[in-house]
């Protein structure tokens, strides 16, 4: 189709794009797309377990914590054996001073068993929201209900609509429904509970009661209207025809449900975010959920590292520090060591917040390094956790320098 446009004393003449009216795709294209498809499928396989490698992996931040618990505690006891270097049983004055520098050293004390324990938390939130997704494509947008991101895969219905029939049938006249569904009421009960009646929106939109009884899978036996069926009417699964002298028989012991059974199964394969889509629909959403994944893993991964080498600095700090605190002869106050040892865990933590996003840009140019990094730390998923340490740790700065000026006082008092 030709279109044909006046621009000024130039007639300029567009051939417009021309689509083919039929649904029918020819074979080349549905086996490019089959092949594709293929090919995602093994890509997703391969990103998922490079995260379970990580999640295994995330159970050591969680095994070193074990292994720091006696230096966390030998941090603990120096605090409260800490003996006041003045007398402070007149209160007043000195007794202030005492709790004010017990306040300056517990804070960056404490901020030092926060940051890793935050850094953990956020990996496993991310962990969760890579495996998680709280709306899947072609299900209603007001629809929220967070499903496992691998989700259902349908027979394509323009491979075959007789196939996809057969299908049909085979899943709600034989023992299939019985497979997915527990046996006990107490199990079932669960899926319909989350059918939102009467709009059903976790019902994929193939498997609505209109959409099953129109293609002749389905048959209304109470004869009611649709809206005003109750959950104990019976649903009856028909036989089909499906070519000269071929008919899928269904067996008497599983031709006759009722809407109970027909809406908790459908229920199921929404959960399941089963859909059935065209071949191309389902090339698009696995384009972008390769996408999605692909973003969730950097994020994740980073995070992980991140977590790990803030975790590994803070257990390097606690080793260090004990043997100037357990010194027998008692050559170093605790505090001084103490309030020195924080300072320098707060002046470097911010640096190995950052080491991560670092790495990352010396791929980057010499001469546009430093431009890089503040661009990627603008659009990095753990930006506002480097901001955070950042902030905390110019705090925990503050009152280490604080407490060893105070101590200082008092031990010249």
């Amino acid at each position: 189709m030709n279109r044909v446009e006046s621009n000024g004393a130039e007639t300029v003449q567009r051939e417009m794009p021309n689509f083919r009216q039929d649904k029918r795709t020819d074979d080349q294209e549905r086996n490019a797309m089959r092949a594709f498809l293929q090919r995602t499928e093994v890509r997703l396989s391969t990103m998922h377990r490079v995260a379970v490698g990580f999640i295994s992996g995330a159970g050591l931040l969680f095994l070193l914590p074990v292994f720091l618990k006696d230096a966390i505690l030998a941090l603990v006891r120096v605090l409260l054996n800490y003996t006041a270097p003045i007398d402070v049983s007149a209160g007043g004055w000195p007794l202030i001073g005492v709790i004010a520098v017990y306040l300056c050293v517990i804070f960056p004390f404490i901020l030092s068993l926060m940051i890793p324990i935050m850094a953990m938390g956020l990996l496993l939130r991310d962990i969760v929201q890579f495996y998680f997704v709280g709306h899947t494509p072609s299900f209603p947008e007001e629809l929220f209900n967070p499903r496992f991101v691998l989700t259902g895969v349908a027979f394509s219905p323009d491979e075959s609509e007789v196939v996809k029939n057969k299908i049909m049938i085979a899943q709600y006249g034989t023992d299939n429904i019985n497979f997915v569904l527990p046996f006990s009421e107490e199990g079932a009960s669960y899926y319909g509970a989350v059918i939102d009646k009467p709009k059903r929106m976790i019902v994929p939109r193939s498997r609505r009661l209109p959409r099953l009884i129109q293609r002749g899978v389905l048959e209304n036996l109470s004869r009611k209207p649709l809206d005003k069926l109750e959950d104990d009417d019976p649903i009856r699964v028909r036989d089909a025809f499906t070519g000269p002298g071929e008919v899928i028989s269904v067996l008497d012991s599983h031709r006759d449900r009722t809407l109970k059974q027909i809406d908790r199964f459908n229920a199921a394969l929404g959960l399941a975010g089963f859909m059935e889509r065209p071949l191309f629909e389902e090339v698009a959403k696995q384009e972008v959920s390769l996408v999605r994944h692909a973003l969730r893993l950097r994020q994740m991964v980073l995070r992980y590292f991140q977590a790990l080498i803030v975790l590994l600095w803070t257990a390097l700090y606690s080793f260090t520090i004990l043997p100037f605190l357990q010194d027998e002869r008692g050559r170093f106050p605790a505090l001084i060591v103490f309030g020195t040892g924080y300072l320098i865990w707060a002046i470097l933590t911010p640096i190995v917040v950052r080491l991560p996003v670092n790495w990352l840009a010396e791929h980057s140019p010499k001469d546009t390094r430093q431009e890089n990094l503040q661009r990627l730390r603008q659009s990095d998923g753990i930006r506002r956790f480097e901001q955070l340490t950042e902030r905390l740790c110019y705090l925990a700065v503050f009152t280490s320098i604080a407490a060893l000026i105070l101590e200082v006082i008092l031990r010249l008092r």
